[in-house]
């Protein structure tokens, strides 16, 4: 990875959103890293789980995740529908702690999620589950995933719509 200064990373983020991380190596020196190199570092020691969309036609809904009781699960998903549109990347933290507390927290870092032709989400809080569902990716069964963070849920990866009293999050 490549040396970086601290005035040439604040010059990196351009709109406010670094393109490249820095970090720090093993002897205290400035790197710069990618997302992608950073998240790859982090999957194979087992700090992250990925897990990938199926892909379909862009348009199409799927059943991504369930929580259930007693689980909590924080993640960062990346997803895109159609390879001329935005992709998004929302952070997301969901708990279900025994049926009676339960968290849907989602942030969007980039992109323009819920709009016509871009990447959607929308959650269901169904008795003892918690439900997530987004939109598919056109472009490869590669382009759409979740990484999970810390805890555990299910990934059923099914297509299915999500009921109308679904809730969209508000970006």
């Amino acid at each position: 990875m490549e040396k970086i200064s601290n005035k040439e990373y604040q010059a990196s983020l351009g709109n406010g959103i670094p393109s490249k991380i820095q970090a720090v190596d093993a002897n205290s020196n400035p790197i710069l890293a990618t997302p992608t190199d950073l998240l790859s570092t982090l999957e194979s020691a087992g700090g992250i789980k990925r897990i990938f969309f199926p892909a379909d036609s862009g348009a199409t809904w799927i059943r991504i995740m369930e929580v259930k009781s007693n689980m909590t699960c924080s993640f960062m998903m990346n997803m895109i529908c159609y390879a001329n549109q935005d992709a998004s990347i929302i952070v997301g933290y969901v708990v279900n702690y025994d049926n009676k507390v339960q968290i849907c927290n989602f942030k969007q870092l980039i992109g323009k999620a819920g709009e016509v032709y871009n990447p959607n989400l929308k959650y269901k809080k169904d008795g003892s589950i918690i439900i997530v569902w987004a939109k598919s990716s056109a472009i490869n069964n590669k382009a759409s995933c979740i990484n999970l963070l810390h805890g555990n849920a299910s990934f059923p990866m099914i297509i299915e719509t999500p009921p109308e009293d679904a809730i969209q999050p508000t970006w």
